[in-house]
C-alpha cells in the first residue's frame, strides 16, 4: 500500500509542471496568450533526443539520457525557477534544487538513484549529462524561434534581456538580427567543441517558417 501512496504522491507532485509557466518567457515579455510550462520543455526535450537519436549514432544510454531529460526539471516542483535576473550563484541554485529533488523524491524505493541522476546531470562529466544539458539549452532556443516565427518576441524585450548575461559585452547586436537570434547568438558558446550541436543551432537560427 506504501508503495501505491508513494506512486500517487510523486505523480502529484510532478503533475504541477503542467501548469507552471516557464519564468523566462514571463520576463522576456511574450506576448502569446498561452505560455509553454515547464512539463512542455520537458517534453520538448525528450522529442529533441529521439530525434537525434534516430538520425546520428552518438553511442549513448539513450535510457539514460531519456530518464535524465525526463527528470532534469524535478527541482521545479518546490522551487523559483531562477533566471539570470535572480542573480543567485550555480552553486546556490544546486543546492537548491538538489533539496527540491529530495523533497519532491521522498519516499520512493529509488530516491537516491533519482537524485544522483540529478547529480549527473548538473556535474556533466559523462557524455550522457553533456548531451542533455545541450538538449536542454538548444530547446530553449527553438521555442524562442517559435515564439519570435509567431510575432509574440520583440527585438526589444530581447535587448533587454541580454543586459543579464554574463560577458554581454561579447555578444555582437546588429540591425539584421531578430528577437531569437540574440539568445541564440549568445547560446553559441555553450555548443563549441560539439559539431552535431553547433550544426543544429545554426540551422535553428535559419528557420523562416513553421510547418
Amino acid at each position: 500500500m506504501d508503495r501505491l501512496k508513494n506512486v500517487i504522491d510523486f505523480y502529484l507532485i510532478t503533475n504541477k509542471l503542467k501548469n507552471k509557466v516557464r519564468t523566462g518567457w514571463k520576463e522576456l515579455g511574450i506576448s502569446s496568450e498561452r505560455l509553454e510550462s515547464v512539463a512542455e520543455h520537458i517534453y520538448g526535450c525528450l522529442m529533441l533526443a529521439i530525434a537525434i537519436d534516430s538520425e546520428y549514432d552518438l553511442e549513448l544510454d539513450m535510457y539514460k539520457v531519456i530518464r535524465m531529460l525526463s527528470l532534469h526539471e524535478l527541482k521545479e516542483t518546490f522551487m523559483k525557477d531562477y533566471t539570470l535576473r535572480d542573480g543567485i550563484s550555480k552553486n546556490e541554485k544546486f543546492e537548491l534544487g538538489r533539496k527540491s529533488v529530495i523533497k519532491a523524491t521522498d519516499g520512493l524505493i529509488k530516491q537516491d538513484e533519482i537524485v544522483a541522476l540529478i547529480d549527473e546531470f548538473n556535474e556533466r562529466l559523462t557524455k550522457e549529462a553533456v548531451f542533455c544539458y545541450h538538449i536542454d539549452k538548444i530547446e530553449c532556443n527553438f521555442q524562442a524561434k517559435i515564439y519570435d516565427l509567431k510575432g509574440h518576441f520583440s527585438k526589444e524585450k530581447a535587448i533587454e534581456d541580454a543586459a543579464y548575461y554574463a560577458d554581454n559585452d561579447t555578444l555582437m547586436i546588429n540591425d539584421d538580427m531578430s528577437a531569437s537570434d540574440i539568445g541564440i547568438e549568445y547560446d553559441k558558446r555553450y555548443f563549441r567543441g560539439d559539431e552535431l550541436f553547433e550544426s543544429l543551432i545554426n540551422e535553428i537560427q535559419k528557420i523562416d517558417r513553421l510547418v
